[in-house]
């Protein structure tokens, strides 16, 4: 693999951003928890992230496209987001509306802004598209620092630390971005209107391609909320949930730098189903799991599942989107897919344990996994 001058930068700007991004969103959970705030009420606040996360993954996609931009609107997320992350953990008392407004805009322009960056990556150029894993390998590696060090700020200095550290993180990134190219946009995409963005949300492939990642995605958010209720419940710490992020994006590192290779050997295709498999398996080991340290095992499989999803959604969606609506695709999806799970899966996953208990809720959410084998198949047949 050459190394190209974009891929550099992009490498790069991965890694400073996911360093930057695990300080507010890896530990809006503990928090709230801190605070004193029950699972219920955690599970309608985090409900609301889903809630901001699509209106503002359907605007801004729509706005790249028409304005030719990935870069600008990266930047204008990140100010925003910074207001935010200072504001929510500045408020360490229970004030329920104020964390309902501050933890949503946290949590959905957080995941606006990573899907922002990812089609940014695409839209760069080949080299960059076609390296997307290793690129955003580059991303885990932030990730695994910047959750314990965030972690060790909480213990240290209090979660009112986080709003300034992320201040100070986002200038850097905002810098850095200076030396990058902006994305790259077919010609057609300044003149979309919203009669295209209709045209492919009815689409047949398209509605096939976003309900399957929806599934998919409804099993990976109980990851971070189900899971996390199942280490709280069981005695765990911030240092121990902090260590199962660390774990977690380590184990994400070789098969993102592996992506180029099994996408060219396997198909994305089969790289999807072996993943949801995986997922199905990895649930069923942390549902009967009885102590922190065997979730926190079980979340070793994060290596197999949370790579070949993410980067086969960005294939599979490409595949189902015209070149000129590429943006708009992948955050409509994203929208739709992360969005939407956002919004059920806190709420459902609180009823569940509320009603069955947690062993039970993980279980359940393992078995969707044979609702997105059997929309795979749909997908192959269409």
């Amino acid at each position: 693999m050459k190394i190209t001058k974009n891929m550099a930068l992009m490498m790069g700007f991965y890694f400073l951003s996911f360093i930057a991004f695990a300080v507010p969103y890896a530990y809006m959970q503990t928090f709230l928890s801190y605070v004193g705030y029950d699972v219920a009420q955690r599970g309608i606040i985090l409900s609301g992230v889903a809630v901001v996360a699509i209106v503002l993954q359907f605007v801004v996609g729509y706005l790249c496209d028409k304005y030719q931009t990935d870069k600008k609107f990266f930047n204008l997320l990140s100010i925003f987001l910074t207001v935010a992350t200072f504001v929510m953990y500045t408020v360490t008392k229970q004030m329920f509306f104020l964390h309902l407004i501050f933890a949503s805009l946290v949590g959905g322009i957080s995941r606006t802004i990573m899907i922002v960056q990812d089609t940014w990556c695409i839209e760069t150029d080949e080299a960059c598209e076609r390296n997307f894993g290793p690129i955003r390998a580059f991303g885990a590696i932030g990730w695994v620092i910047g959750t314990p060090v965030a972690a060790m700020l909480i213990e240290r200095f209090g979660y009112e630390s986080l709003g300034i550290i992320f201040a100070g993180m986002a200038i850097v990134n905002f810098l850095y971005t200076l030396l990058m190219q902006d994305a790259i946009k077919d010609a057609k995409s300044a003149s979309i209107n919203f009669d295209d963005v209709k045209k492919l949300v009815v689409d047949r492939k398209y509605v096939i391609v976003v309900l399957l990642f929806l599934f998919i995605n409804i099993i990976d958010m109980s990851n971070m909320y189900t899971v996390n209720d199942k280490l709280i419940e069981l005695g765990a710490n911030e240092s121990m949930i902090g260590a199962r992020w660390s774990i977690q994006a380590i184990t994400e590192i070789p098969l993102f730098f592996a992506g180029a290779f099994l996408l060219a050997k396997f198909g994305d295709f089969k790289l999807m189903v072996f993943g949801t498999i995986m997922y199905m398996v990895r649930f069923v080991f942390t549902a009967v799991a009885p102590t922190p340290e065997f979730v926190i095992a079980a979340s070793l499989l994060q290596g197999v599942t949370y790579p070949l999803i993410m980067i086969t959604s960005k294939t599979i969606v490409n595949s189902a989107t015209p070149v000129y609506l590429r943006a708009s695709g992948q955050t409509i999806a994203a929208a739709i897919y992360v969005g939407v799970s956002s919004l059920v899966t806190p709420a459902l996953s609180g009823v569940l344990i509320a009603s069955i208990g947690v062993d039970m809720t993980l279980i359940c959410f393992g078995l969707l996994g044979f609702v997105v084998l059997l929309l795979a198949l749909v997908y192959k047949r269409t």
